[in-house]
């Protein structure tokens, strides 16, 4: 929710670019073949190249996670983060725009890293709940960079998606050990990891063995009308069914029902965005949506209802919400987020889901994650019976 009344602000502007990205043209090392055993970047043997990293002192994903759950018959408790002490497989997470300078270039000062902690503690640290969690620092595109011309902002795309690939490269050649990977990330990070699935895994059996979930949420993902495959990726599909791995999982969400007419990330001719709901893949039907954690800080605070006393770095609401992949009038896909109303409920509504700055280009963009991040846990959980000891 960082500087959320400028992004408002922005909307309209940025909400009619085309924002679809051609293929990834960084380069991997002639000589390196997957599963990239050994592999070493000079860059990302750093440790202050990393936010989160099993071992890494100061990771972001050991913080204070700690929740106040606000219950139905209007009391409060409190919830603590609970990582797992031995996960089975890795998620490798990509933030998204966190620089909202408009000048279009690379984020390259990292001297201050408080915008980026803030984004990867929010949406990505509580995922050690099922996984070890890997998050590094790359030299992200600004959000002015959006607005510059087609040619120009690519340059500065492949730019950062050379640091990404080059992470990733060196996290499966020092860390990944034969683990099956998560890959996951929101917005320009989707776009990132989307890159990487097009290309390390989509033509790679090897790696697509490798890949337990991909989870490219909010960014530029589709497939070709009516399918699971075409589009984005030839070989890796959305996911169908509730317990299918190698697969994708990525939406952008919009109020039910809401106005889809000036969407981000506009799909070519013949091409539907991705939906696939979080809660359960494959279902069409508005479910709960488990557990929606939205950090406490002065920005949330401008957004959400009833949270003052809050004193924890979380509120967490449950079954409060609910989900369900649509269609617009226009054929756009999109996961469209309501209230479940129930008879009795005390909690003041949290989130106004007619506010303007939600229902504009960008939608729910803003919260995509926050939104599902506990159904999200969930699709991990429930595969990691098929993960070997």
């Amino acid at each position: 929710m960082q500087r959320l009344f400028l992004l408002g602000a922005l909307l309209p502007l940025f909400s009619s670019l085309g924002c679809h990205s051609p293929a990834a043209v960084a380069k991997i090392p002639a000589d390196l073949r997957s599963p990239f055993v050994g592999y070493q970047s000079e860059t990302y043997a750093k440790d202050s190249m990393w936010l989160c990293r099993p071992g890494l002192s100061g990771s972001v994903c050991a913080a204070d996670l700690t929740a106040t759950e606000l219950l139905a018959d209007g009391t409060k408790q409190t919830v603590p983060h609970q990582p797992s002490p031995q996960p089975k497989v890795d998620c490798f997470y990509v933030y998204p725009t966190v620089d909202l300078s408009m000048s279009a270039q690379n984020h390259t000062d990292f001297s201050d890293l408080a915008p980026m902690k803030r984004t990867v503690m929010a949406q990505a640290a509580r995922f050690s709940e099922v996984c070890a969690v890997y998050a590094p620092l790359y030299r992200q595109v600004t959000i002015g960079t959006y607005f510059a011309g087609a040619e120009r902002r690519e340059r500065f795309l492949q730019s950062a998606y050379s640091d990404v690939l080059d992470a990733f490269l060196h996290y499966m050649g020092q860390h990944n050990q034969g683990r099956k990977v998560v890959l996951v990330g929101h917005s320009q990070g989707a776009d990132m990891i989307a890159r990487l699935l097009r290309q390390i895994f989509d033509k790679d059996p090897t790696m697509r063995e490798r890949l337990l979930l991909a989870l490219p949420v909010g960014g530029p993902v589709e497939t070709e009308q009516g399918k699971l495959v075409g589009g984005s990726f030839e070989n890796i599909p959305l996911c169908s069914r509730a317990d299918e791995t190698g697969c994708v999982v990525a939406f952008r969400s919009f109020r039910s029902g809401g106005d889809t007419s000036r969407a981000i990330f506009p799909p070519p001719k013949g091409h539907a965005p991705a939906c696939v709901s979080p809660i359960e893949p494959g279902s069409t039907e508005p479910k709960p949506l488990s557990r929606v954690y939205f950090p406490v800080d002065a920005q949330s605070k401008k957004l959400l209802h009833g949270i003052d006393d809050v004193t924890t770095p979380y509120v967490l609401f449950r079954n409060h919400y609910q989900a369900s992949c649509q269609t617009s009038e226009s054929g756009y896909r999109y996961l469209g987020v309501s209230t479940v109303n129930v008879d009795g409920d005390k909690r003041q509504q949290p989130l106004d889901l007619q506010d303007r700055r939600l229902n504009r280009g960008f939608g729910l963009h803003i919260l995509d994650m926050q939104l599902a991040q506990g159904d999200l846990i969930d699709l991990i959980g429930k595969r990691l019976g098929s993960v070997g000891p």
